[in-house]
């Protein structure tokens, strides 16, 4: 695969999105039930965060202790997605390159990078992407 190709023809284009609302419970609903790893958070089509799994299990963790007894009406009720999310993610356009994409990702701090025109998101695209992008070159 040419690094060059813009990312518009390999980023994931149908994105299953959070709302600054969302419940804990919903959250891990849409975790579980679309089998990903990160959540774009939006305001109406504006991108404003970025949650991860790993970021709904450290909230847990995190409310783990004196022995309370942990449900999802206390993690419901304890939960704030300000708190919680990665606010203004890093973020790339449709046209730049899978090369960019790839070189991001690289430093391993983040696993996904939400993609935005005009302020609007309009895409995802994660490691297991980029790949499967690799996979299907080789």
């Amino acid at each position: 695969m040419d690094k060059n190709v813009a990312i518009k023809y390999v980023m994931t284009k149908e994105v299953i999105v959070a709302n600054v609302s969302n419940k804990f419970s919903q959250l891990m609903e849409f975790f579980n039930t679309y089998r990903i790893q990160h959540l774009p958070v939006t305001l109406g089509d504006r991108l404003v965060g970025i949650l991860s799994i790993n970021d709904l299990l450290s909230f847990v963790f995190n409310n783990m202790h004196g022995g309370d007894q942990v449900d999802n009406a206390m993690l419901d009720a304890k939960f704030d997605m300000q708190a919680v999310m990665t606010k203004e993610p890093i973020a790339i356009s449709p046209e730049d390159t899978v090369g960019k994409a790839f070189n991001i990702l690289a430093e391993g701090r983040f696993q996904a990078l939400p993609i935005v025109e005009r302020e609007k998101l309009v895409g995802i695209i994660t490691n297991k992407d980029l790949v499967r992008v690799l996979q299907k070159a080789l």
